[in-house]
């Protein structure tokens, strides 16, 4: 039985997902494989290893240009870090892409944590 879950995303900037997971603690890895349950292996052109998981994200290109990341759930590892679903990678992929679209524009950029986890970001100069 497998345990590698795969969630196609919107994704598209490699460079700015990993940006976003270093962000959030991790580290990546190209063109390498990433740990799942029982010594179970996937190849990734891009790896996430994940702090404190036995398990790391295999991020591929899918052939419309977005990427997929495949992940071992098991026990909550990578949910505890980049979010169930990878709600908390995508979040802060969304904060690196505006924050790099600010910075072309020559705009300031300020941010705020709520207490729910959301983040207001206030973009001037545009």
């Amino acid at each position: 039985m497998s345990h590698w879950s795969r969630v196609k995303t919107n994704i598209n900037n490699m460079e700015i997902l990993e940006c976003a997971a270093k962000k959030l603690g991790c580290s990546i890895s190209r063109n390498s494989t990433a740990r799942g349950y029982k010594n179970m292996a996937l190849k990734g052109e891009m790896v996430i290893a994940v702090p404190g998981s036995p398990y790391d994200v295999a991020v591929n290109r899918n052939e419309d240009g977005t990427l997929s990341l495949t992940t071992d759930w098991y026990l909550g590892y990578v949910a505890k870090v980049l979010g169930p679903d990878f709600g908390r990678l995508k979040q802060q992929y969304a904060l690196e892409m505006a924050r790099k679209r600010a910075a072309i524009l020559g705009a300031a950029v300020t941010e705020e944590t709520m207490s729910d986890g959301t983040v207001r970001m206030r973009i001037r100069g545009v």
